[in-house]
């Protein structure tokens, strides 16, 4: 995000509805208005974040580990449809900070699991925080139920 001469934010959030740009035949499309979503989304989260480096991807896979401890790499490279070096670099990210270790599973001495360290633990709950702040916001306009069907409607294309 650019700042002002003042140091204040200003932001480059895409404007759909811009009355001097005719968008054509894309304003009407799903994958349009998801990808405009997601640029919105993700600017807002970027707002919130302590470190650029931590993007979306970077917090979704953390919340991966979160919610699954002792997750296989391949299993969280195939989650997020990651190659294996790609996931790797990621897990590698977050290990130098301290917040996510590699395990040796027990059952099987070749396989890692992937745990959050008690730092991490910490981080990945004020991380959380900084997510549903941004998304409270992406959605402010939305009552509770149509939040619940836009994610429902957007899931029936995914799964």
């Amino acid at each position: 995000m650019k700042e002002n001469k003042d140091n204040s934010k200003v932001s480059r959030l895409p404007k759909v509805q811009d009355e001097n740009v005719d968008f054509g035949m894309m304003a009407t499309l799903t994958g349009f208005s998801v990808k405009m979503v997601w640029i919105l989304g993700y600017s807002l989260l970027s707002q919130k974040m302590p470190d650029p480096a931590i993007t979306p991807q970077r917090v979704t896979m953390l919340e991966l580990i979160g919610c699954n401890p002792g997750l296989a790499q391949t299993q969280l490279a195939h989650a997020l449809g990651l190659s294996r070096p790609a996931t790797s670099l990621a897990i590698d990210f977050w290990q130098a900070r301290g917040v996510v270790e590699r395990r040796v599973d027990q059952d099987d001495r070749r396989a890692f699991g992937i745990h959050l360290t008690k730092q991490g633990q910490c981080i990945w709950a004020d991380l959380r925080a900084k997510v549903k702040q941004s998304d409270e916001i992406l959605t402010k306009r939305l009552s509770e139920e149509e939040i619940e069907q836009l994610n429902r409607l957007l899931s029936k294309i995914y799964s």
